[in-house]
C-alpha cells in the first residue's frame, strides 16, 4: 500500500498486539522483573543489554542505543519502509487495512463468521447448562465434581443437548451459512446419508479461547456411554490445536505477574485447581505439547511448574514436555501426584490447601524427576540394573548447563550408592566427549548472519556516569511522557532550555504532541517522531523506573541542576583563563578575569 494508513487503524494495530509477543518471534527474551532482556538483535553481544518493556510497550538496548515500539522495531529488523512494517503487523493482528483512504477497516477475526458462531453457540450451551432443565444432569455432574457455580460462569462451561439438530436450527434461524457451519466444525454431514447434524450432543462443553477471550473451538465430555470420552472441535481457519492452550484468556495475566506458568493435561484439572488458587494454570488439548505451545509460554515466563497426572502415561508426557521446555531455556519444576492420580482427584478427595502444600510447594527440579522416573522398574540391589541406572542419570546430568548443578546430582548419586565422586565425574567427562548431540536447525529469524555493529552517533549511553544536569533532563523528559500536566508546567518554566540538544528536540515534539491533543502514550509519541537517534533517547527514558507523580520539590530541583549548567560551564571557563594568563604571567588580565569570576558566582550562587 503506498498511501497513508490513517492514524486510529495504526492506533488500532497497536493496541492489539503485545510487544513482548512482536519482539519474541525474532529474539530469545527472559523475564526479569518487570521487563523482558535478550541478545540484541542489532549488534553483537555476548551479554543481554537488550531491554523490552510489556507495560510501556517499547524496547531499548542499552549496548547499542537502539529503541522505539514495535513498529519501529519490524522496520529496522525487516529492513522495511514504515506502511510496509505496519501491513507486517496489521496480518499478525489479523487487522485488515483500508484498500483506499477513508475506507472502513476491521479485524479478520470478526470478519469471519465462525467467530460469531462460536460466540452464539458458547452462550447458547451455557445457557442450557445453568438455566434449563435440559441441563440439569450435566449441572448435577459437575457440582459432585466439586466444580463450584462460580466456576462454571467463570469459564463459561455448557451443556450441549442430547438432541441431533438443535444447534443446526438456530444457526440457520440466525442465517449462517450451514455449509461453512460445517467446515468450521459445529456441525458435521454423516457420509452415509449426507444429513447435517449438531457435532456435540448430550455433552459437557468447555469452550477453548483465544489469547484475547474470543471462542474459536470446543472441548466436550460425553455423559453417556458414547465415544468418545472427549471429543473436540476439528481444525479450522480460526483454531489450531497445536497453538491453542486451555485457558491462556484468563491466565495469562497471572502467569506474567507471578512469572511462572502451571501446566495441567485437562480442563477438568485447570477448572478444579482455580478453586485452589491457582489462577495461572493451563492447558494443552488432549494432544502432546507442541513447540509452538512452549513457545507461547516462554514468551509470557520462563518458569514452569508441570502438574501432569500420577500414571505412566502422564509421567511420560511430563518428561517429554520438560525436554521441549529445557531447550527453550525455561525454568521446569514438576510436581509429584500419587500414581494413577490426576490433579482433579486429588483436589476433591484432600482439599484445595493440601494440593497446594503438599503438591505444587513440593515440586522438584526436572533432573529430580527424571532420577525418580528412571528409577521404576529397576531392581537396584541388583548390581547389572544399578550400574545401568547410574550410567543412565549421568547422561541427563551431562545435558545440565551448569557446573554446580551438575556437582549436586553426582554427589546425591555418590551417597545413595556409596560411590567415589571421582569416579562418577570421571565417567562424566567420558560421556561429556562422547556425547553427540543432535544439531537443532535454526529458527528462521537467525539463518541471516548478524547484522554489522550499529554505529554509536552519540555520547548518550546509560552505561556512563552523566553529569547532574545530564540526569536531571532525563529524569524530567520521563516524567513528561507520563504525565501531559508535567509537559505543560515545565514548558512553562524551562521551555527549551535543554542543555542537550537531543533532549531539546525531544521536548519541542512532546510538547507539540500534547498540542495536537494527544495522550501520554510513549509508544504513540515514538511513532510521531521521525529521527531515528531521537526514538532511541525516547525508548531509554521510558523505561526509567520514576515515581508516578512528580512534586514540586524535585521539579525545582531539576530546573535548578538544568539552569545552572550553562553558569557552571561559565564558571570553569573563566576558571581555566586565569590559569592560563597566570602560566603566562599576565597578572593583569587574570585579575580582570577573577573579578569576572567574583561577580558571576555571585549573580549565580554557584
Amino acid at each position: 500500500m503506498a498511501q497513508r494508513i490513517p492514524e486510529q487503524v495504526i492506533n488500532e494495530i497497536r493496541d492489539s498486539l503485545d510487544i513482548v509477543d512482536v519482539v519474541s518471534d525474532y529474539v530469545s527474551l527472559k523475564k526479569q522483573g518487570k521487563h523482558y532482556s535478550g541478545l540484541c538483535p542489532f549488534h553483537n553481544e555476548k551479554t543481554p543489554s537488550f531491554t523490552v518493556s510489556s507495560d510501556k510497550q517499547l524496547y531499548h538496548c542499552f549496548g547499542c542505543g537502539a529503541g522505539g515500539n514495535a513498529i519501529t522495531f519490524v522496520m529496522e529488523k525487516d529492513n522495511l519502509p514504515f506502511v510496509e512494517a505496519v501491513e507486517k503487523l496489521a496480518g499478525k493482528a489479523n487487522i485488515a487495512l483500508p484498500e483506499q483512504p477513508g475506507t472502513a477497516y476491521q479485524k479478520e477475526e470478526d470478519a469471519s463468521p465462525l467467530w460469531e458462531a462460536y460466540e452464539l453457540a458458547a452462550r447458547y450451551y451455557h445457557h442450557l447448562l445453568m438455566n434449563t432443565e435440559q441441563g440439569k444432569e450435566a449441572y448435577d455432574y459437575l457440582l459432585n465434581r466439586g466444580v463450584t457455580v462460580e466456576q462454571m460462569e467463570t469459564f463459561r462451561l455448557g451443556y450441549a443437548p442430547n438432541q441431533p439438530r438443535m444447534l443446526k436450527e438456530l444457526l440457520e434461524k440466525r442465517e449462517f451459512d450451514i455449509e461453512e457451519m460445517v467446515d468450521g466444525g459445529l456441525l458435521f454431514r454423516r457420509e452415509s446419508s449426507w444429513d447435517i447434524y449438531d457435532r456435540f450432543r448430550h455433552r459437557i462443553m468447555f469452550p477453548i479461547h483465544n489469547a484475547k477471550g474470543k471462542v474459536k473451538a470446543f472441548g466436550g465430555r460425553s455423559l453417556g456411554e458414547q465415544e468418545p470420552k472427549y471429543l473436540n472441535s476439528p481444525e479450522t481457519s480460526i483454531f489450531l490445536k497445536h497453538e491453542s492452550l486451555y485457558g491462556i484468556h484468563l491466565a495469562r495475566g497471572p502467569i506474567r505477574k507471578k512469572n511462572q506458568a502451571v501446566l495441567f493435561e485437562g480442563y477438568a484439572d485447570v477448572i478444579a485447581a482455580s478453586g485452589a488458587g491457582v489462577t495461572n494454570g493451563i492447558a494443552a488439548l488432549g494432544t502432546a505439547l507442541s513447540e509452538r505451545q512452549v513457545q507461547w509460554i516462554r514468551r509470557n515466563t520462563d518458569q514452569v511448574l508441570l502438574c501432569y497426572d500420577g500414571d505412566e502415561a502422564g509421567q511420560k508426557a511430563a518428561w517429554k514436555a520438560g525436554a521441549l521446555f529445557e531447550k527453550e531455556k525455561v525454568n521446569v519444576q514438576v510436581a509429584l501426584l500419587p500414581d494413577k492420580v490426576d490433579p482433579d482427584d486429588y483436589i476433591r478427595k484432600h482439599g484445595s490447601e493440601k494440593f497446594k502444600k503438599d503438591i505444587l510447594n513440593s515440586s522438584v527440579s526436572i533432573t529430580s524427576f527424571k532420577m525418580k522416573y528412571l528409577r521404576k522398574n529397576k531392581n537396584l540391589n541388583n548390581e547389572g540394573d544399578k550400574l545401568a541406572y547410574v550410567e543412565t542419570v549421568i547422561k541427563e546430568i551431562v545435558k545440565l548447563p551448569g557446573a554446580v548443578e551438575q556437582d549436586i546430582y553426582l554427589r546425591q548419586l555418590a551417597e545413595e550408592f556409596s560411590l567415589s565422586l571421582d569416579a562418577l565425574n570421571e565417567e562424566k567427562e567420558r560421556l561429556a566427549r562422547t556425547r553427540q548431540e543432535p544439531v537443532r536447525p535454526p529458527s528462521s529469524y537467525m539463518e541471516e548472519p548478524p547484522p554489522p555493529p550499529v554505529q554509536e552517533t552519540s555520547s548518550y549511553r546509560k552505561n556512563q556516569l552523566l553529569p547532574a544536569y545530564m540526569n536531571a533532563e532525563k529524569q524530567l523528559l520521563a516524567h513528561m511522557l507520563q504525565n501531559k500536566n508535567t509537559a505543560f508546567r515545565v514548558q512553562e518554566v524551562l521551555g527549551g532550555e535543554f542543555n542537550f540538544d537531543a533532549h531539546m528536540a525531544v521536548a519541542a515534539h512532546l510538547y507539540a504532541f500534547y498540542a495536537d491533543g494527544n495522550e501520554p502514550d510513549p509508544g504513540e509519541f515514538l511513532s510521531y517522531l521521525e529521527d531515528g537517534e531521537l526514538r532511541n533517547i525516547v525508548s531509554e527514558i521510558s523505561l526509567l523506573d520514576i515515581q508516578a507523580d512528580l512534586s514540586e520539590n524535585e521539579m525545582s530541583d531539576y530546573v535548578y541542576q538544568i539552569k545552572r549548567y550553562p553558569e557552571r560551564v561559565l564558571v570553569k571557563e573563566k576558571e581555566r583563563k586565569i590559569k592560563e594568563a597566570e602560566h603566562r604571567k599576565d597578572y593583569e588580565t587574570a585579575l580582570k578575569l577573577a573579578m569576572e569570576l567574583l561577580e558571576l558566582r555571585k549573580s549565580s550562587g554557584l
